[in-house]
């Protein structure tokens, strides 16, 4: 039947049956812990009359109402008297009262209510063929029609509610948001584990890369320190150990299978691109970087010099720069996107977060303090990781806590923002040795090497270490690292392990590439 330019379903067996019992025990109006009727619940007008008029004899003090008494009361009403014998309510009562049995008006009741709900559901724009099919010859009326009569009113709601759920999900998911049950792909976990793939290729340092595991996809790291502590340095050496598989060592006097093959990218901030090329070469070669400032080489370095232009021109496609002097969170976002596309890039070191006057400007007329700038930098590289499935790693300045090495540093220590680690998985924070460190560390018998970097692990999202401290020895000249030894912030030794040499081992591909690279290499003068 159609209302007002819309369908509605009206069970006339349903409505006689509610106003059969009501006229037999007006009495239940007045049990309103259990049922609530209004004229509105019956859709046709000359059901809200009688409807009313039972309603208002009730409450006036009959106990029992007989049709004569509604129509002697709609006599009253004009409108009412008209509507009434023109639908020829004398025999619509009479039949009501006949039919109608008082003991099953709950059930007619939880039907008229039902079908009340369907058809404001079917006014609102919601689909209720799921629910009840009025037109009897559809293949699907009978199945249907047959489960509406089990339904409760809560389970059609829940459905409706659960049907709005899942169109919000597809027009407002995001990366954040996602629900599956504990079991879900549980195996496939367990699989992951014995390919050990959640584990990142290596970083340069095998305690550091035992504590993060590795650079892996979808991480955000923050490895902040002081001015001149060498964050850039860092980031370089970790950079080339990715996207470089062989490094000249010096000590055997032979280039060596050291790092991975992978695609990189660098965005230098402060550094110009020549400078970031220098340290590459300084990496690579193992000279000290001011060889390549005041030159003087001899001939045999001019050989290995000769052989690292080779590797650089052979992995020329692993490690790409972007020179950033004026950064907003816009540009970054579209270099590094545009850069993972059109250079399948899987890892990104993103040299500094600072504040600029060019990111300032991004947001003038938002009124956002300098530490709310930076935590929203922060996020967009965290969500750029997940949403590109990469590593990035990035650095900040400390303020005047970073001085203090009386415990592990923290992100009290950090520069302009202690919010800005909010969004990383893992916070670390570089510094030098004091000179009482070094002391101590000269009568450990244990110690063969006095560090000259330490690095403080205060953040570790997913794994087993925090809150130590990376003993390490960096060659600030040629960017390479070694870790020697862990301990707590009282100095005391912690035994990790480093089970992650492994990573290269089963990249067997590499290990033959050495084989032809060696002869390769020979042959270059």
């Amino acid at each position: 039947m159609e209302f007002g330019g819309y369908l509605m379903i009206v069970d006339r067996t349903v409505v006689m049956q509610v106003l059969g019992c009501l006229i037999k025990h007006p009495q239940y109006l007045n049990e309103t812990d259990k049922y609530s009727l209004t004229p509105d619940d019956f859709p046709i007008r000359n059901d809200k009359f009688i409807f009313a008029a039972i309603s208002n004899l009730y409450i006036n003090g009959a106990t029992k109402i007989q049709p004569i008494d509604i129509e002697n009361y709609l006599s009253t009403n004009s409108v009412a008297k008209e509507n009434f014998n023109k639908n020829n309510g004398v025999e619509f009562l009479q039949d009501a009262e006949e039919l109608s049995d008082e003991n099953n008006f709950p059930y007619y009741y939880k039907k008229l209510k039902k079908i009340n709900l369907l058809n404001d559901l079917n006014k609102q724009g919601f689909d209720i063929s799921d629910f009840y099919i009025e037109n009897l010859t559809d293949p699907r009326a009978l199945e249907i029609n047959s489960h509406f009569e089990e339904l409760e009113i809560p389970e059609i709601l829940d459905r409706i509610k659960k049907q709005l759920l899942g169109i919000e999900r597809d027009f407002i998911k995001n990366d954040t948001t996602e629900i599956k049950n504990a079991f879900y792909n549980i195996q496939e976990i367990i699989e992951k584990a014995e390919e050990k793939s959640d584990i990142g290729f290596p970083l340069q340092g095998d305690y550091f890369n035992e504590v993060c595991a590795g650079a892996r996809k979808g991480i955000f790291v923050l490895r902040s320190g002081g001015s001149g502590v060498s964050k850039t340095r860092q980031a370089v050496g970790d950079a080339c150990y990715l996207a470089f598989p062989f490094r000249f060592d010096e000590t055997k006097d032979k280039w060596i299978q050291e790092g991975s093959n992978k695609k990189v990218l660098f965005v230098a901030t402060e550094q110009n691109i020549v400078e970031i090329q220098k340290m590459i070469l300084a990496y690579l070669t193992g000279f000290n970087e001011t060889k390549f400032r005041y030159g003087g080489f001899t001939k045999r370095e001019e050989q290995i010099i000769k052989q690292a232009l080779y590797v650089l021109e052979k992995y020329q496609d692993n490690f790409f720069i972007v020179r950033m002097p004026n950064p907003t969170i816009a540009l970054m976002k579209n270099i590094v996107r545009e850069n993972v596309l059109l250079h399948e890039i899987e890892y990104v070191f993103y040299d500094y977060i600072h504040i600029s006057p060019s990111l300032l400007n991004e947001f003038k007329g938002f009124n956002l303090r300098n530490d709310e700038v930076l935590l929203l930098f922060s996020t967009a590289l965290k969500d750029l990781a997940v949403e590109l499935n990469v590593f990035v790693m990035s650095s900040t300045q400390l303020n005047a806590k970073g001085d203090d090495n009386s415990n592990i540093k923290n992100e009290s220590a950090l520069a302009g923002s202690r919010s800005i680690i909010n969004k990383a998985d893992i916070g670390v924070i570089i510094s030098r040795p004091t000179k009482e460190e070094i002391d101590f560390f000269k009568d450990v018998t244990q110690v063969t090497e006095i560090p000259n970097m330490v690095t403080d692990v205060y953040k570790v999202r997913s794994g087993e270490w925090n809150q130590l401290r990376i003993w390490s020895n960096v060659n600030l000249g040629n960017l390479r690292k070694k870790d020697l030894f862990v301990t707590d912030s009282r100095l005391d030794p912690i035994e990790v392990g480093t089970t992650f040499k492994y990573q290269l081992e089963w990249d067997m591909e590499l290990m033959e590439e050495y084989n032809n690279f060696q002869t390769e290499i020979e042959k270059v003068e």
